[in-house]
């Protein structure tokens, strides 16, 4: 009995604690084929969506909840929300490659998940630094200066991290550095 009663104590602490976005995530596929390294990335230039053959997106919303009193206003609880898509080559089911093509694609594939997976934790990162810094601000003398500054302040949170993500490309070569590349 007592140990249930520690770990629900230590259940309810760790929840009360730690910021928990919710997180959506969407994938789009478009199919490739060909019977050879070489045809399958001249069909996967060709119908990829942009400049790369991969794209994640991600959107960070949040609100929040303040204690009004006559002459504070404090936040009680945030709440962010992630959506992720993800836009990723799918190799056809029926494909006929032969088997060094499926050995690369593999190879790309796993290094090309990893690489979208990181632009996806920039998002969840956002979200959650921006739960805890908005958590954290402590008190304004009125709701409305509360208002604009946790909006301002969440507003910079997300704009490092999207800076931060720009960055991952550029330093990954957009995952090129870590094997992301189909010949």
């Amino acid at each position: 009995m007592r140990y249930k009663k520690i770990m629900m104590i230590a259940c309810l602490l760790s929840s009360s604690v730690s910021a928990q976005p919710v997180v959506n995530t969407d994938t789009e596929y478009y199919i490739v084929d060909g019977v050879d390294a070489a045809s399958i990335r001249e069909d996967m230039n060709a119908k990829r969506p942009g400049k790369y053959d991969a794209y994640t997106s991600w959107k960070v919303k949040w609100r929040f909840f303040w204690d009004n009193k006559k002459t504070s206003c404090t936040i009680t609880d945030v709440k962010t929300d992630v959506a992720v898509k993800f836009t990723l080559p799918k190799l056809a089911k029926d494909n006929q490659a032969d088997r060094d093509a499926k050995q690369r694609w593999n190879h790309y594939y796993r290094a090309l998940i990893a690489h979208e997976n990181g632009h996806r934790d920039f998002g969840i990162e956002a979200a959650t630094e921006i739960e805890t810094a908005l958590l954290s601000m402590g008190q304004r003398s009125n709701c409305k200066t509360l208002d604009v500054d946790a909006n301002e302040l969440a507003r910079s949170v997300l704009n490092k991290y999207i800076a931060d993500e720009k960055r991952y490309d550029v330093d990954t070569r957009h995952g090129m550095n870590d094997g992301a590349v189909f010949p």
